[in-house]
């Protein structure tokens, strides 16, 4: 005979889909707000490799977060003083599938997945992966006209790299090559992995690029202020523009990063520059993090995000 008490749903209890948000393949004829879809690739990586593991351990870490949501209430948040996202119809469409070695037909499958997602009005929510992954992505989108915020150490514009086209070192170089997008602003660049052709190719196209140490210096008031207001914005984030002592759990690890706090603060106040199309949390590398905690930060980032546009 079962006990008389109600079974609450642990964290280490059940399916592990985001946040133990219900799992959902078929998009026609529902009402789903967001769907977060997972890309396991790290074929574009040239350094640590292993961020394919990033959308399970992202999903992994968030079932923490999942025994604390409310059914038409949503997530109380303490600091708030409210609930969040109990109105918002979130579901976890899995992951785009992949198969070794086939490299543009795992970028076409990503762009083919977000394309599907898009067509259903439902905003796609992409856990990477390496940041290869981000150009399909946007390129899927190819309706809308937006500007890129983009967080991250590193500048990625870096164009032909050993004649390898799309790689994690120039997703926002093809990106920039795209017809619907109209703008570049990048956040929390820093360190010595950021070549002058780099630097080059961004002044070139004209981004708008701001420093770990302004952020820092300057505060996120500040740097929200330089973002221009814009119809439409994709947001790419990069989990290493964080500091290695609050996200060690990545392929290419740089000091002198932004706090959890930061990032927070800078992606809670975007939706007023402009309307969220859709964006992607990447580079999260669970080989290099045996406590789990950039995942955890991680999975914290997108609910606090989505939370800012979503009610």
């Amino acid at each position: 005979m079962c006990p008389s008490f109600d079974f609450i749903d642990l964290a280490f209890v059940g399916i592990p889909t985001f946040c133990k948000f219900p799992y959902v393949k078929e998009l026609e004829n529902t009402k789903v707000d967001v769907a977060i879809v997972g890309a396991p690739l790290d074929q574009g990586s040239f350094n640590r490799v292993g961020a394919r593991e990033g959308p399970r351990a992202i999903r992994q870490a968030s079932q923490l977060y999942g025994t604390a949501f409310v059914a038409n209430l949503g997530f109380y948040d303490v600091e708030l003083g409210g609930y969040k996202l109990g109105n918002t119809k979130i579901v976890d469409y899995g992951d785009v599938p992949v198969a070794p070695t086939l490299s543009h037909e795992n970028l076409d499958s990503i762009t083919d997945t977000i394309k599907e997602i898009h067509r259903h009005n439902v905003l796609p929510v992409v856990l990477g992966g390496d940041h290869s992954i981000t150009y399909p992505v946007i390129r899927a989108l190819d309706d809308v006209p937006f500007s890129i915020v983009h967080f991250d150490t590193h500048m990625d514009f870096g164009d032909d790299i050993m004649d390898i086209q799309i790689s994690h070192a120039n997703p926002i170089k093809r990106a920039s090559e795209l017809d619907h997008v109209k703008g570049i602003t990048q956040i929390g660049i820093r360190g010595l992995l950021n070549p002058e052709f780099y630097v080059d190719e961004a002044n070139d196209y004209g981004a708008r690029v701001i420093t770990s140490i302004e952020v820092i210096n300057k505060g996120t008031d500040w740097v929200v202020n330089q973002i221009p207001e814009t119809e439409n914005i994709y947001v790419t984030i990069d989990i290493d523009v964080l500091d290695p002592s609050v996200a060690p759990g990545t392929g290419t690890p740089e000091p002198g990063g932004l706090s959890y706090l930061h990032m927070r603060d800078m992606l809670t106040s975007l939706p007023k520059k402009g309307k969220i199309v859709g964006f992607d949390l990447v580079e999260v590398n669970p080989l290099y993090d045996p406590t789990g905690i950039t995942a955890q930060v991680a999975a914290r980032l997108i609910l606090d995000f989505l939370a800012a546009f979503r009610p």
